[in-house]
């Protein structure tokens, strides 16, 4: 099985309508700061450093030096900390887990006036790039970043939601997020979201099935304790190399949540629209370090309907005429009712 360019762009070009507008394309980093930076971590000055245009919720500069790439990311935000960040691929890498390393930290670089920090490089390519890939290899890398993805989904998080930011962690701290229920979290726009919905887009059968949705299903909302969710789990932030699993990256938008979050996100990227089955490949390599529920079909599509809802709304609200994922949803939707 080969994943062609075409293939690739259908996939992909919902999730860059997402993208888009979440931070400003350019930040007026001096780029002597960026080498002064460089300077202090690395013992002689690096052969290469260049922007990264891909990155999205942070800044990010390659840095080549001595044959090896690292990468510097800076947070537009300036009241926030990559501690978070740190803390958790600490903790990944002492669970085994394939992440990057963090090699260099600062809370707040007074010449950036923002949090910094310097990893090490994920070697290969994310598999939505990797276009040569068998059946096989891809099942085979998928399984193993399923095994990771169920460590990440084990690291507990002192409440819902985004992960908090404007304080310092250290590698043992509980990480903290800013609700203490997980219905309020996940519901948080539902009312307006479907309000929107309803004079835009969506059918009245369909507001009415969603209200019975929720109705039916309202108990799998009452989580008792949150878990780490990587927050944008999809093919381009898993890599390989030759045909060989060697991690995910990307860290940026952790929250606590339920463990279906990161499956729910994969099953509305990847599973639509495509003849791939992917999510079972994953999950396959998942339920070998956390079992799985007997209902587990189910809560994944749930969860998935929610994140669809808010992502629907707020891309339609930014482009009017874009019908994005309604086959995906309403697939979900029969299913569940």
């Amino acid at each position: 099985m080969v994943l062609t360019n075409e293939s690739r762009v259908e996939l992909y070009h919902n999730k860059e309508i997402i993208l888009e507008n979440s931070y400003p394309n350019s930040y007026p980093v001096d780029i002597r700061a960026v080498k002064a930076i460089a300077g202090r971590v690395f013992p002689t000055a690096p052969t290469q450093i260049e922007r990264v245009v891909e990155g999205v919720s942070t800044y990010v500069y390659r840095i080549g030096y001595r044959n090896e790439t690292f990468y510097l990311r800076v947070l537009p935000e300036e009241d926030a900390s990559f501690s978070p960040e740190v803390t958790v691929h600490t903790q990944l890498r002492q669970m085994q887990v394939k992440v990057p390393e963090v090699i260099y930290f600062e809370h707040y670089n007074e010449a950036l006036q923002r949090s910094i920090m310097v990893t090490t490089e994920i070697k290969g390519h994310p598999i939505s790039r990797s276009t040569l890939l068998s059946t096989e290899e891809l099942h085979a890398i998928l399984g193993e970043a399923g095994r990771d993805l169920a460590r990440i989904n084990s690291i507990s998080v002192d409440g819902f939601g985004w992960v908090e930011r404007d304080q310092p962690y250290t590698e043992h701290s509980l990480l903290r997020a800013q609700w203490s229920a997980h219905r309020a979290f996940m519901l948080e726009h539902w009312d307006a979201d479907l309000a929107f919905l309803a004079r835009n887009t969506l059918h009245t059968s369909e507001i009415t099935q969603l209200e019975q949705l929720l109705s039916r299903y309202n108990s799998w909302l009452d989580v008792e304790q949150a878990y780490l969710a990587h927050g944008d789990f999809d093919i381009t932030h898993i890599y390989q190399d030759n045909g060989h699993y060697t991690g995910i990256i990307d860290f940026g938008e952790i929250r606590g949540t339920s463990r279906w979050y990161d499956l729910g996100l994969f099953h509305m990227c990847t599973e639509e629209d495509h003849p791939w089955q992917l999510l079972p490949a994953l999950l396959s390599g998942y339920g070998e370090i956390i079992s799985l529920s007997t209902e587990h079909e189910q809560l994944i599509r749930f969860t998935s309907i929610l994140i669809r809802i808010r992502t629907l709304s707020r891309v339609l609200q930014k482009r009017p005429h874009t019908q994005y994922q309604l086959q995906g949803f309403r697939d979900d939707l029969a299913a569940l009712l």
